[in-house]
């Protein structure tokens, strides 16, 4: 049996906020938007593009959050996201945690987010061999 890999999540907006929603997410994350499920008469859904998967934000009625839930997204670089994210006026708290930077912020409707930075892989530890060193057998 195979299993199951991730297909979207989805955060909430309220309505009339897919504006502040793109200016954060499509603006400051550099996310991808796409075609979104909005059909006239229906709630605003805007989906963005994440890697591997899709990041829908829906209009509704807002309920809140759980203070520990939150989305987290992985960057290869993290200093021009939260210098974008600092230039919108988005409250940025970064720190350190084992050997990542990690950063957390909120959407303009209070969605919490963890950003992570992709650490480097270490080096290999390769010896300094060369050509004349290495033996075929038979």
């Amino acid at each position: 049996m195979t299993r199951p890999l991730l297909d979207h999540v989805q955060l909430p907006m309220p309505p009339g906020g897919s504006d502040a929603a793109r200016r954060f997410y499509r603006d400051a994350l550099g996310l991808h938007e796409v075609a979104g499920l909005s059909s006239p008469g229906q709630p605003c859904v805007l989906r963005f593009v994440l890697e591997g998967f899709m990041l829908d934000l829906r209009e509704g009625r807002y309920t809140g959050v759980a203070p520990q839930a939150h989305l987290a997204l992985r960057f290869a670089e993290l200093a021009p996201v939260l210098q974008r994210l600092r230039a919108g006026g988005h409250p940025v708290d970064a720190w350190a945690l084992a050997d990542a930077g990690r950063a957390s912020t909120e959407d303009p409707f209070g969605n919490r987010l963890e950003l992570v930075e992709l650490a480097p892989l270490p080096p290999l530890h390769v010896k300094d061999h060369h050509v004349t060193q290495i033996r075929l057998s038979s």
